[in-house]
C-alpha cells in the first residue's frame, strides 16, 4: 500500500467520524430542544413526574401518596416561580445590553437592533406546543 492510499484512507475515516459527530450533535440538539419545551409546557405535569417516578422507586403506598402530594405542589411552584424570575433577569440583562450597544452602533445597526428587540422571531416568546411546531410560521 502506497503512501498516497494510506493518506486517503485516514482522510476518509476522519471525514466519517466527523460526519458522525456532526449528526449526533444535531439530532441531540433538536430532541434536547423538544423535551425543553414539554418541560416548561406541562407545569403540572412535572408533580406528576416527580410523583410517579418515587412511587415506582420507593414504593410509596396510596396514604404516602396522598400525604406528599403537597410536597411536590409546593415543589412544583417554587420552580415555577424560580423559572419566571430566571426568565426576567435574563430580559433584564439583554435589555441592559442593548442600551450599552447602542452608543457604538451606526444609525443604521440601532435600527436593525430596534426592530430586532421589538419584533423578536417567530420562535421567540411563548415556548411552542407540539402542534404549533409543526406549522411553519407565516413570512
Amino acid at each position: 500500500m502506497n503512501t498516497a492510499l494510506k493518506w486517503k484512507l485516514v482522510a476518509g475515516f476522519v471525514l466519517a467520524f466527523l460526519a458522525g459527530g456532526a449528526t449526533g450533535g444535531f439530532l441531540v440538539a433538536s430532541q434536547a430542544r423538544h423535551r425543553r419545551t414539554d418541560f416548561a409546557q406541562h407545569r403540572h405535569s412535572l408533580a406528576e413526574r416527580m410523583r410517579g417516578r418515587l412511587q415506582t422507586q420507593l414504593n410509596l403506598t396510596p396514604e404516602q401518596i396522598e400525604k406528599t402530594a403537597p410536597i411536590f405542589d409546593r415543589a412544583v411552584n417554587e420552580l415555577e416561580k424560580i423559572r419566571t424570575e430566571t426568565g426576567a433577569r435574563v430580559r433584564d440583562v439583554m435589555a441592559e445590553t442593548n442600551r450599552a450597544l447602542a452608543p457604538e452602533l451606526t444609525d443604521a445597526q440601532r435600527a436593525k437592533l430596534e426592530a430586532l428587540t421589538t419584533h423578536p422571531r417567530p420562535n421567540r416568546g411563548p415556548r411552542n406546543t407540539p402542534r404549533q411546531r409543526e406549522s411553519p410560521p407565516p413570512n
